[in-house]
């Protein structure tokens, strides 16, 4: 019994193996910190990892902005197809040419009563320009001459309404007429009398006599 307890204590205590098994634990940790870092930043330390993560990091906040610049600020509009003008077809087998003349390849024909898509005249020429299909959502062109097609809705030309020009109508004219003019007359002043002249009156002489 004492043998057998005395071999029991001889070894470490079990504090200190369960201190020792949990610092060799962290250094395992640590180490495995330490190695993982190691191949991050390509065997460099904390400082110069440091200043090239935010190199990095300034770079790739340069090249976010100027895509985002770059970028269109509005989506591109599809362009409107033009509208058709029905027209339809009078000959019995109407040949759809590559070009507006007579010496160009054929598209395809289109049989009597059929209606066509115009889209507008070829210039001042006898030619019209159609969509050979409609259907699709681009413009298959094509040529027609007009002596084969006609528009089942015409557009009536206007007439030109004659406008009869403004009467002038005539001043009245003015005939001279004889005006008597009027003499001048003679007028008294009324204000300035006239003082008559006194006459002289004879006085008698006496007769001188001599003694």
């Amino acid at each position: 019994m004492i043998l057998s307890f005395g071999s029991r204590n001889s070894g470490p205590p079990a504090w200190f193996i369960f201190l020792i098994g949990i610092a060799l634990v962290f250094a395992l940790y640590y180490i495995w910190l330490g190695f993982r870092n190691f191949v991050q930043t390509g065997g460099l330390g904390v400082q110069e990892a440091t200043q090239q993560a935010e190199v990095v990091f300034t770079a790739t906040a340069v090249r976010r902005e100027q895509q985002a610049t770059s970028l269109p600020t509005s989506r591109p509009t599809l362009t409107p197809l033009p509208e058709c003008q029905d027209f339809i077809v009078t000959a019995e087998n109407a040949i759809v040419r590559e070009r507006p003349t007579t010496n160009s390849g054929i598209l395809t024909s289109f049989n009597q009563n059929t209606v066509v898509c115009v889209i507008q005249r070829e210039g001042e020429s006898e030619w019209y320009m159609i969509d050979a299909e409609p259907q699709t959502r681009r413009i298959n062109i094509g040529y027609m001459h007009e002596s084969v097609i006609r528009a089942l809705n015409p557009t009536p030309t206007p007439t030109q309404t004659f406008t009869p020009a403004p009467t002038v109508t005539p001043m009245p004219t003015l005939t001279p007429s004889n005006t008597p003019i009027p003499q001048p007359t003679s007028t008294v002043d009324t204000s300035s009398t006239s003082t008559p002249t006194p006459t002289p009156t004879w006085t008698p002489t006496p007769p001188v006599i001599s003694a």
